[in-house]
């Protein structure tokens, strides 16, 4: 099944749930609330029963927060975390030498698998001459918060 943390984990795992709805196969989908709800269904967690393999789906990893939260609630309900799909790796710093992915894959013995990285990010910036502008702001942000760092054209 798919779980989305709240906020923006939500609507995309929503919409993959339904992109793959759509080809019939069904998979059940559920996310949680920042605060517990204490009147109609009530809890924090809404949609289908937490159960079986759970695949959290976010938009970024930043320090790692989420996940941990995700998969805390997920094993508190008997159902096992397998992975983490993000749509951006930004390549950030973690903690220590690794990057905030790779702690997160570390600590939790998960995956964490990306669209795409900043990396393809910047390759893409690279070959636009309309965007090529913006090469000095991205290598400063690498320089201060990322594992990786490439050199601008």
């Amino acid at each position: 099944m798919l779980f989305g943390p709240a906020y923006k984990g939500i609507p995309l795992a929503a919409s993959i749930a339904i992109a793959f709805a759509k080809r019939e196969c069904i998979f059940p989908y559920a996310y949680n609330r920042k605060e517990a709800k204490d009147h109609g269904e009530g809890g924090t967690v809404v949609g289908a029963p937490l159960n079986g393999k759970v695949l959290i789906i976010d938009d970024v990893i930043s320090a790692g927060t989420s996940v941990r939260e995700s998969v805390e609630l997920i094993q508190a309900h008997g159902a096992i975390a397998c992975g983490v799909s993000i749509a951006l790796d930004r390549q950030e710093k973690g903690l220590g030498e690794l990057s905030a992915v790779q702690e997160v894959e570390q600590k939790n013995m998960i995956p964490v698998v990306s669209i795409a990285q900043l990396s393809d990010l910047l390759a893409h910036i690279e070959s636009s001459d309309e965007l090529a502008q913006h090469l000095p702001a991205i290598a400063s942000y690498q320089q201060q918060y990322c594992v990786e760092t490439r050199t601008s054209r």
